[in-house]
């Protein structure tokens, strides 16, 4: 039986020559917020690569404003890129005390900061957080991922709200992990093969975060802050990108994925 499922260090030393029989897709935790990193992260990635199982990578974030998540995605993606998983996850799931606002906007400034380095992303958020924290304003995602369990290993009622992915158990089984483990299943348009492909522009966008943005005039310049500002003040993209823009941090890469962003959400 071909399973989908997410794993952390909580369970343990697996052993992968058992476990690859039956995963068809791992989802691996690389750290909680930027404190605590996965202890087994970077064995269970090795496994996987050793096993050829499929896998992406997660982080449970703990920010409470746009600009500590904005770290914690540079974080993140610094952390995992040299593995080159197949997608990135966000998993929002907690307040940490932010506002509603403050929850939303570091999502999207999280989201947009992965999408800029032209890798697939994904959103997982609970069941109960979608909608009172209001993860359906959030955009640019390419896959998302709730959970919603029946009690059981069995699958029950699905989520109320369209996803691609459906963790419909946190009591399953499988081979090589002693315990329980969350098993998932597909639950939209997308077929596996989606999650454990590399999209064709997938890595074009990518840049180093040294490759300051540079210009030969103040013309130049003073045009793309503005064009910066009007999408700010539109609410298009979030003021932090201006705040990078004027502090001398944005990247050439930042600048051309935000062209993109801006002009999907204009004419989407």
């Amino acid at each position: 039986m071909s399973k989908i499922i997410d794993i952390s260090h909580h369970q343990g030393d697996i052993d992968w020559s058992k476990a690859s029989k039956e995963v068809d897709l791992a989802i691996i935790r690389t750290q909680y917020g930027t404190s605590t990193i996965d202890r087994k992260y970077i064995r269970n990635i090795n496994e996987c690569k050793k096993y050829k199982v499929p896998f992406g990578v997660y982080i449970y974030v703990t920010f409470k404003n746009a600009a500590e998540a904005l770290a914690q995605a540079k974080n993140f993606y610094n952390r995992a890129q040299g593995y080159d998983p197949l997608f990135y996850v966000v998993d929002v799931e907690e307040s940490f005390g932010a506002s509603i606002q403050n929850i939303v906007q570091g999502t999207q400034a999280f989201i947009d900061y992965l999408k800029i380095k032209g890798v697939k992303v994904g959103l997982y958020t609970g069941h109960h957080f979608y909608k009172p924290y209001q993860m359906d304003m959030v955009k640019n995602y390419d896959f998302l991922w709730i959970p919603r369990y029946s009690g059981s290993s069995a699958q029950g009622k699905k989520p109320d709200f369209a996803c691609d992915l459906w963790q419909y158990t946190e009591s399953g089984t499988v081979a090589g992990i002693k315990g329980s483990v969350d098993l998932n299943v597909l639950n939209g348009s997308k077929t596996l093969s989606w999650f454990t492909n590399k999209n064709e522009e997938d890595n074009k966008l990518t840049e180093k975060d040294d490759d300051k943005m540079q210009f030969t005039n103040e013309t130049t310049k003073a045009a793309v802050r503005d064009y910066l500002k009007q999408a700010v003040d539109k609410k298009i993209i979030d003021k932090m990108w201006l705040d990078k823009f004027d502090n001398g941090t944005m990247t050439t890469g930042d600048y051309e994925g935000l062209k993109i962003i801006i002009s999907q959400r204009i004419n989407g």
